[in-house]
């Protein structure tokens, strides 16, 4: 395998297939930063152009701009509170504080090198085990997929450093949410009440643009100042990437989630990433410091969602399934050039294969460096002041809401969400699982429906099918555990107030 990599390497090098790579990820990385728009998109619009290149090379091209893109988002998730790519929306919570500490410098160099490992993590993966993890993520049905989806919900519950049930309130809510419009199983609309524009359903990118965009500058105009409290840039580069190295735990679990999540179809970068910040909050041994500018908070997400970039082609070169968007224009760029996905595609076309994978090594380089010279400049945005920053990034904002389908009621969805974000900050409601509930809306419901279409309607399945029954039973667990060390919680606290009077 190693002489085939390095074969692999040489044709990747080649100069016109490093110029493609070198441009896509330059676009990938400009797109990636754009609220709204993202990598996928961009992928799309550039996807007719592969008709007329090299196979390596229109497959180098989308690959570049899904993985610079998916790193990007980062860089504004960080600066201005606003996930340019949905798969960095976790990243806001402790990269936001860090900005808001002077300190965007430092949580950008996290980024990156977070970024960087794990999309080396990913890579590699892909190189090694393509063939023995799609084994495994054959085993995952319907029911094992609804199990799953539940977990991450209850996930929601367990990270919560607040209230377990105000957490669980707003995974219901985004639920609710994600069942308004055209029922996926059955094809009638539903919660509608009338309106023909709900039948395509509520965007997600315009709710998270609206939950954290939008609602960050409606907080940023009340308090006024600037992004940075003190008014002042604190620490390095160099700093951030010195501080990931003294969390290999956080790296290697993060890389971990991304891995799993890329391999198993239908869950994606953005559950990935939510997931990484969430167990990172659970293990910590003092969870209150996450959400307030924690390095784990930054590591763990930007290590799974580009290792799950990376590890998400296994299931689509090897079993011609595509675990996302980005990974079905992949696999559709394949079939186009005659070449068809499988086990036979490693053994009939190496040169490819491993050319496409040390490209995609490259490419990762690339935005490495790339990263490195521009996010110095890029931090300055939080020193302007809230009255000239506020008004140029609403508007850039609603702009990306518009953006996702041109349609103006996404704008109004982006400010009425806003408007949500802003309340339950104010209330100490997380709005992290509205995001999750939304997100795993879909996958849930036609898991569950599925499922039940192969029992005959028995809701047994879930408990017959080992693998979704220790699941469920882990979400269980979690649900029950976090309530438990809530009450402790409040017990204590009681107590300390009866002490002190």
């Amino acid at each position: 395998m190693l002489h085939l990599l390095l074969n692999g390497l040489v044709t990747a090098l080649q100069w016109h297939n490093l110029e493609v790579i070198a441009l896509s990820t330059l676009l990938g990385l400009w797109i990636g930063v754009i609220p709204g728009l993202g990598p996928v998109m961009a992928m799309a619009i550039l996807f007719p152009f592969t008709f007329f290149m090299e196979p390596l090379a229109g497959l180098l091209m989308l690959a570049s701009i899904h993985v610079a893109g998916t790193y990007s988002g980062s860089i504004s998730a960080i600066t201005i509170n606003v996930p340019g790519d949905p798969a960095s929306a976790a990243t806001t919570f402790d990269g936001y504080a860090m900005a808001r500490q002077g300190k965007a410098r430092v949580a950008m160099g996290i980024s990156i090198t977070a970024s960087f490992i794990g999309a080396l993590v990913g890579s590699f993966t892909l190189i090694a085990a393509s063939k023995p993890l799609a084994a495994v993520a054959l085993h995952f049905g319907p029911a094992e997929n609804f199990a799953l989806a539940v977990l991450g919900l209850c996930v929601v519950a367990a990270a919560s450093t607040g209230s377990t049930s105000k957490a669980l309130l707003m995974g219901a809510l985004g639920l609710a949410i994600s069942f308004v419009g055209t029922d996926d199983v059955l094809g009638y609309p539903r919660f509608t009440f009338g309106f023909v524009e709900l039948e395509s359903k509520i965007g997600f990118v315009p709710v998270l643009i609206g939950l954290f965009a939008v609602a960050e500058l409606m907080h940023l105009m009340v308090a006024g100042g600037k992004i940075s409290e003190s008014g002042q840039l604190h620490g390095r580069l160099s700093d951030g990437v010195r501080e990931v190295f003294r969390h290999p735990a956080a790296l290697a679990r993060g890389s971990l989630i991304g891995v799993i999540c890329g391999v198993i179809p239908g869950v994606g970068a953005v559950t990935a990433n939510l997931l990484a910040h969430m167990f990172e909050t659970r293990v910590a041994r003092e969870p209150g410091r996450f959400g307030k500018g924690a390095p784990e908070g930054i590591i763990a997400p930007e290590a799974s969602n580009n290792a799950c970039v990376h590890a998400a082609l296994i299931p689509t070169l090897t079993l011609g399934i595509p675990a996302s968007g980005g990974t079905a224009l992949v696999l559709v760029a394949v079939t186009i050039h005659g070449l068809r996905p499988g086990p036979m595609l490693f053994s009939s076309q190496p040169d490819l294969v491993y050319g496409f994978f040390a490209g995609m090594l490259v490419g990762a380089v690339l935005f490495t460096v790339f990263g490195l010279l521009f996010a110095r400049w890029l931090a300055l945005i939080t020193l302007a002041p809230a009255p000239l920053l506020v008004p140029c990034l609403l508007v850039v904002s609603l702009i990306g809401a518009y953006a996702y389908n041109q349609s103006f009621l996404d704008v109004a969805w982006a400010v009425i969400f806003g408007v949500v974000g802003f309340m339950a900050r104010r209330y100490g409601f997380p709005v992290v699982g509205l995001v999750m509930g939304l997100l795993l809306g879909g996958l849930t419901e036609t898991s569950f429906h599925q499922s039940l279409e192969i029992s005959d309607g028995s809701y047994l399945i879930f408990l017959q099918q080992p693998i979704a029954a220790t699941i469920l039973g882990l979400a269980a667990l979690l649900v029950v555990g976090s309530g438990l060390l809530d009450a402790r919680s409040r017990k204590a606290l009681s107590v300390a107030n009866l002490d002190e009077a």
